[in-house]
C-alpha cells in the first residue's frame, strides 16, 4: 500500500516516560523532608511514601513498590541494612541506597550478605543524589520490564 503522507504529516509516538517511583526512610524528619523537596522538584521523579524506621520500610516497599528506595543505615526498630535484606527477599528488582552520615559506610560492600545497590554520604551533592537515583531508577524499571514479558 502506497501512502501520501509526508514527514511533516506522520506522528511520532513516543513511549510515555515513567516515573521514577522513590521510598525514602530516615528517622530524621528534617532529612527526610529535604529529600523529599529535592527529589519531588525532578519531573521524573515521585516520592511514594517516607518511613521513619525500618519495619515501616518494609511495609511500605510492600505497598508502594517503588523502583529506589534511600534508606539511612541506623534506625530505630530495625536497621537500614537489615530492612534492605528483607525488602530484597519480596523485591529483587528494587534498588536501594545505603544513605548513612558513617564515614567508613562503604567497607561495608564487602559483606556478602548486603542488599545495598550503592553506598552514599549524607554530604553527597544534590545533583549527585539525583544522577543516582535516575541510574539506578531506570535499572529497576528495565529488570522489572524484562521480568513482566519473560514471567
Amino acid at each position: 500500500m502506497i501512502t501520501s503522507e509526508t514527514s511533516r504529516e506522520r506522528k511520532i509516538i513516543m513511549k510515555p516516560i515513567d516515573l521514577i517511583k522513590v521510598l525514602i526512610a530516615d528517622d530524621h524528619d528534617l532529612t527526610c523532608l529535604g529529600l523529599k523537596t529535592l527529589i519531588s522538584q525532578q519531573p521524573h521523579c515521585q516520592v511514594v511514601g517516607i518511613a521513619v524506621n525500618g519495619q515501616q520500610a518494609i511495609d511500605l516497599a510492600k505497598s508502594c513498590q517503588p523502583d529506589v528506595i534511600i534508606l539511612d543505615v541506623r534506625m530505630p526498630i530495625l536497621d537500614g541494612h537489615s530492612a534492605a535484606i528483607q525488602i530484597k527477599q519480596f523485591d529483587t528488582h528494587v534498588r536501594i541506597i545505603a544513605y548513612s552520615s558513617l564515614a567508613n559506610l562503604p567497607m561495608e560492600k564487602n559483606n556478602q550478605t548486603t542488599a545495598f545497590d550503592l553506598y552514599c554520604c549524607k554530604d553527597i551533592s544534590s545533583q549527585d543524589l539525583i544522577k543516582a537515583i535516575d541510574d539506578l531508577g531506570k535499572l529497576a524499571q528495565s529488570d522489572k520490564s524484562q521480568f513482566r514479558r519473560v514471567g
